[in-house]
Order: structure tokens, then C-alpha cells, then sequence
């Protein structure tokens, strides 16, 4: 019995990873297919974060003759919502790197400005899964607990309605 709830709770924990990571892999996803609608084939989008700093990759290849990947860089600064302090660039085998500050520079401030209390990042996702998880383990915890104090309640009901020993046959003299 422990091993299945232990099973329906890795299950359950697994479930909220998946949808944790639902919100910051759609805005990749779409921001890989407005690079795909730029011409570029070949596209992989990813958004990775290390220690509050988020960087942004992106491979492709194709595209319009002679492209820097200018255009992608202007892609990811007008129309990603998440924060982006660095982004990484192969394009054609090239790799192409810019800093926040040199986007910034670039092409002037950002038409959407990543809002730092909802932003996209593995900690907020990191902390909406262990609250998730904690609450999911405390009603487990509770469940188990009830389940044993109900069980022990049965035992000892029906140990306390068990009949009493018949009383022993008369003694009769042959």
C-alpha cells in the first residue's frame, strides 16, 4: 500500500512540474515560431536560467540572403516577455552573442517590459513547485493520518463486540 501512494504522490508532483513549465514553454515556443515566420528553418528556441540570469538561445538556419540574425535579435527584444540578459545566437553555424545593455543600445528600449513579478524564470516555477508540493505532501500526510485513526477505531470496535466464550457445558455425572 505505501509503495502505491508513494507512486500517486511522485504521479501527482510530476503533474505540477509539467504544468509549472507549461507558462514558459509557450512563450518559447511562440517566440520560436515568429523566428520560423521570419523564413529561418531549422529553429530551436530555448530560455535558461542560472543564478537570476536569463539567457536566451536561439539556432536557426536559413533565412533571407546574408542575414546576421539581426532580425531575430529585434524578434526577441520587441516581442519576448520574459526577461533576457544575454542572448545567443547560431545562425548558419555562426554564433552571434548580445548583452541586455548592447539590445538596449541596439534598438532602444523594449516594447514589452518583462514584468520582474511575474517573470519567467526556473526560480518562480522552482517556488510554485515546492509550494505545490509541501501542500500536496501535508494532505497526503493528513489522509495517511486519518486513514490510521480510523482503521485503529475499527480494530478495536470489533475487537470490543467479539462474543463473549460460551459458558462451559454443565458437568454432568455419568
Amino acid at each position: 500500500m505505501k509503495r502505491v501512494a508513494d507512486g500517486r504522490l511522485l504521479a501527482v508532483l510530476l503533474c505540477l512540474l509539467v504544468a509549472a513549465g507549461c507558462g514558459a514553454l509557450t512563450e518559447v515556443m511562440n517566440l520560436s515560431n515568429r523566428v520560423k515566420d521570419a523564413g529561418y528553418t531549422n529553429v530551436q528556441a530555448n530560455h535558461s536560467t542560472n543564478n537570476g540570469f536569463d539567457t536566451v538561445t536561439i539556432t536557426a538556419s536559413g533565412g533571407p540572403e546574408g542575414s546576421d540574425g539581426e532580425d531575430i535579435a529585434r524578434l526577441v527584444w520587441d516581442t519576448y516577455p520574459a526577461e533576457v540578459d544575454r542572448l545567443v545566437l547560431r545562425l548558419n553555424g555562426k554564433d552571434y552573442s548580445a548583452t541586455n545593455a548592447e539590445l538596449e543600445k541596439a534598438f532602444g528600449p523594449r516594447k514589452i517590459q518583462p514584468d520582474p513579478d511575474n517573470a519567467i524564470s526556473g526560480e518562480s516555477i522552482l517556488w510554485w513547485v515546492i509550494g505545490i508540493g509541501l501542500f500536496f505532501l501535508l494532505l497526503v500526510g493528513a489522509l495517511i493520518t486519518v486513514l490510521v485513526v480510523v482503521m485503529r477505531k475499527r480494530r478495536r470496535r470489533m475487537q470490543m463486540q467479539m462474543p463473549p466464550p460460551p459458558p462451559p457445558y454443565p458437568y454432568y455425572k455419568p
